[in-house]
């Protein structure tokens, strides 16, 4: 698939998750399908970098949330429990927490969120 190609797929699987069409493992699955392996998160932008094997395509960023300094894990944990919020209120929270990146691979079925301070919460996905 080339990059063009991939971009407009990635985009189409966006919109359907954004617009509340597809649940999260769906979401997920979608990716999967089109040879996704793993996306990274920008919490304090929401820019999206998705790769590939061979290729990889980022959206643009569609927030400046700020990022707060104290790293509160039980907030954290208890956003990613509420997988269900809408995309850009998940972000904010997990900006609340003190996350600034987080990234998802889908063949490890895995998400890492990462804290200002190189704290980290490694999260099974159930798929």
């Amino acid at each position: 698939m080339n990059s063009q190609h991939l971009k407009e797929k990635v985009h189409e699987i966006i919109e359907r998750r954004s617009t509340g069409k597809t649940s999260f493992a769906q979401f997920l699955e979608e990716l999967h399908r089109i040879g996704i392996i793993q996306y990274d998160i920008d919490v304090a932008t929401g820019r999206a970098t998705y790769k590939a094997e061979h290729s990889e395509t980022a959206t643009e960023p569609q927030v400046n949330f700020v990022i707060s300094t104290h790293f509160n894990r039980n907030h954290a944990l208890q956003t990613i429990a509420n997988i269900s919020l809408p995309f850009l209120d998940f972000l904010k929270e997990m900006a609340n927490a003190g996350i600034v990146s987080y990234t998802v691979n889908i063949n490890e079925k895995k998400a890492v969120y990462t804290g200002g301070n190189g704290e980290q919460i490694v999260e099974p996905l159930q798929l």
